[in-house]
């Protein structure tokens, strides 16, 4: 008898860890299971997907041009990775694959549900989008038919196919300034004001799909002094920057998460050009 409520104690207790595991980070206690490593983790940026020629450039690509990437990671065994893969890598619960790639899709565009979707379908793969919610509402609530961002009703049907991870891209600071300080504003004031605006996304991301976002993606790539500081407090584990180059992270080194170094993918640039220079740069650094 004694025997069996020690098994029982020992399977509640494992039962209740794991459940602390799944949704907590850094997993509390904190017993990595393997030893400390370091890996490079290139991430793409994009924006919208259209056969529009007049919209092709620095933010704009077409649709064959997004499978030609995918069908290109695919050939080279690139495996495309959710930021809450890094964050439990850096966690030190999650080993990440041979060649790591992170695909971001910024604004909530509504190419990322015609496009998108279907291909990441196609190829397996899976890409991390941080909306606006400012747009996300107004065209949702919009009497047109062409709408050029996402609604929720798309945003809940990508959160079910398990191909897409949101992230959080302010809700309305997608202007002239982002996350930058207003002129004579205080360092209190601005931090309260861009708290509110990230805790109403949250909040709102938190009921649309049940999840809260882990990331925040700085819009314009405007990062101030005390941002980073806010994230933290929001419990944001991670952010990402408009700033290039390739990202070096360690487990067991959470600051490493943050302004992460994103490369925008242009039109007539393939994957493979920024990849191949990202290694190249890297190897000349080694």
């Amino acid at each position: 008898m004694k025997r069996f409520c020690l098994i029982s104690i020992f399977l509640v207790l494992t039962i209740c860890y794991g459940q602390v595991y799944a949704y907590a980070w850094p997993p509390w206690p904190f017993f990595p299971p393997f030893e400390p490593q370091s890996r490079d983790v290139p991430i793409i940026m994009y924006h919208l997907i259209s056969n529009d020629s007049n919209q092709l450039g620095k933010y704009t690509i077409t649709p064959a041009e997004m499978e030609a990437d995918l069908k290109y990671l695919t050939e080279n065994d690139y495996e495309p990775v959710f930021m809450a893969e890094l964050i439990r890598f850096v966690g030190g619960w999650h080993p990440l694959p041979k060649k790591p790639v992170v695909l971001t899709f910024d604004d909530g565009r509504y190419s990322d549900y015609d496009y998108l979707l279907p291909l990441l379908e196609k190829y397996d793969m899976k890409a991390v989008l941080s909306i606006v919610g400012e747009f996300t509402d107004e065209n949702s609530n919009a009497n047109y038919d062409l709408k050029p961002h996402l609604t929720w009703d798309q945003i809940e049907k990508l959160h079910k196919s398990k191909r897409v991870e949101f992230q959080n891209h302010s809700y309305h600071l997608h202007d002239g300034i982002g996350c930058g300080r207003r002129k004579g504003e205080s360092m209190d004031a601005y931090q309260v004001r861009l708290k509110a605006d990230l805790s109403k996304l949250q909040e709102t991301l938190t009921i649309k799909i049940g999840r809260a976002p882990t990331t925040f993606t700085y819009p314009l790539g405007i990062i101030s002094k005390g941002s980073d500081e806010v994230l933290k407090d929001l419990s944001f584990k991670a952010s990402l920057s408009c700033y290039e180059g390739m990202n070096t992270i360690t487990s067991g080194n959470p600051d490493d998460l943050f302004q992460l170094k994103r490369n925008i993918r242009r039109h007539g640039q393939p994957i493979s050009s920024i990849l191949n220079k990202l290694e190249k740069d890297n190897n000349g650094r080694s």
